[in-house]
């Protein structure tokens, strides 16, 4: 059985560790996040934006590309990540339509502080949430009546959890959720309104809340 097993990977500390993080996830960021654009544009995302999870904000800057009638709030729990970050954002040109804040999603009262916004949307951050439900709560706070809830992260596939390999990308694969995980949740929550697309390369998926 593919049980979930939670990541144990550590927490990169320091901004030169964050730098290098910045640096090898641009290499991939086409392949990592082109998927999710994809999918993102057809919902016609306009307004105010709220990124939970930013990292080195190279999807932020990406989707302000794509979308250029969008002002994007990005948060992280990492100071070094939003300080190189804030470069990155810098260097695109994009300091006057993205903001950076420290935040935690699990900070119901932050979560509140932060505003309403149109779309509320997280990538590949959904695997390190050990407490979904309560995740997802926190994140529709942020959303306003009528916006939605966009989550692009990994999905639990038979055929990469059981590789016999322990690298990161692996244990992302194991601590990710399976979409009836997800919808068991939802469900709970007593929302109804929603879709979960599994997008290519197939070990990947889309969670779409409307609020």
């Amino acid at each position: 059985m593919m049980r979930r097993i939670e990541h144990q990977d550590e927490a990169i500390t320091g901004e030169e560790k964050a730098r290098e993080y910045s640096e090898i996830h641009k290499k991939y960021a086409k392949f990592s996040y082109g998927p999710f654009l994809k999918d993102m544009k057809k919902l016609d995302i306009t307004g105010s934006c709220l990124e939970i999870g930013a990292g080195p904000a190279i999807m932020t800057c990406m989707f302000a590309q794509y979308n250029p009638e969008i002002h994007i709030t990005a948060v992280d729990l990492s100071p070094d990540m939003i300080a190189v970050g804030k470069e990155n954002i810098a260097s695109k040109g994009l300091s006057n339509r993205i903001d950076y804040f420290l935040c935690d999603v699990t900070d119901r009262s932050a979560m509140e502080n932060l505003g309403a916004f149109d779309c509320v949307y997280s990538i590949g951050a959904m695997h390190h949430w050990s407490d979904l439900q309560g995740s997802i709560v926190n994140l529709l706070v942020a959303a306003k009546n009528g916006g939605m809830l966009y989550i692009g992260d990994m999905k639990r596939v038979w055929w990469l959890y059981y590789l016999p390999s322990n690298n990161g990308d692996i244990q992302s694969v194991r601590a990710a959720y399976r979409p009836r995980e997800i919808r068991g949740i939802l469900r709970k929550l007593g929302i109804e309104s929603y879709s979960i697309r599994t997008l290519f390369p197939f070990f990947i998926q889309s969670v779409i809340v409307r609020k």
